[in-house]
């Protein structure tokens, strides 16, 4: 994908982050929300420095019809990842292993890389308490003291339920005081702390 090609969101797109219709996942939402017309897949690549596959995400909002991209840009996009793709698997062979002759001119397959072990889940005691760290730091951050008997709430709710509860609040007080693209970031990447 081209790092100068520029999303736009489409009225879908749009109407997704109001009314969450799709249901789409917490990362795609947050790549949704942030895509403004103007930045760069580079520059949304750099603030999702933490998310390791912006591409496939971008191509999954893409062909949902929730962004779009200037008719140069699909151009491109399309032509990078035709480069990119896999190659076709190739044909498995109808004889016998014994019975099959090895061309020594044929190139060779490359072998195949072993799947990394997959981390172990989260407990999720500690993604709560990840949860509860980042919303009352965002909340200090860009409310101040007028978000301290929230910050106590979300300290004292120790179940997932008791944090969804707090949201409503965690926006309304962010709200006040930044745009609601903001807003909506910070309250999309609370939501996928509290999971």
């Amino acid at each position: 994908m081209l790092d100068s090609a520029i999303p736009t969101k489409t009225a879908a797109g749009r109407l997704e982050i109001d009314e969450r219709k799709l249901k789409i996942g917490a990362r795609q939402r947050m790549v949704l929300i942030s895509i403004n017309g103007e930045r760069t897949v580079e520059s949304i690549r750099r603030q999702f420095i933490a998310i390791n596959d912006i591409e496939s995400l971008l191509k999954e909002l893409m062909t949902t019809g929730l962004i779009e991209f200037g008719s140069e840009s699909v151009q491109a996009f399309e032509a990078a990842s035709a480069i990119t793709a896999p190659p076709p698997p190739l044909p498995v062979a109808a004889k016998p292993a014994e019975k099959m002759v090895v061309n020594a001119t044929a190139p060779v397959a490359p072998k195949p890389i072993a799947a990394k072990p997959a981390a172990k889940a989260p407990m999720v005691a500690d993604s709560l308490a990840e949860a509860r760290e980042y919303m009352s730091r965002i909340l200090s951050a860009k409310v101040g003291l007028r978000a301290f008997l929230l910050t106590q709430k979300i300290d004292k709710s120790t179940t997932r339920e008791a944090l969804l509860e707090q949201m409503s609040e965690f926006r309304r007080l962010l709200r006040k005081n930044l745009d609601a693209g903001k807003v909506a970031e910070f309250s999309a990447h609370a939501e996928e702390l509290i999971g």
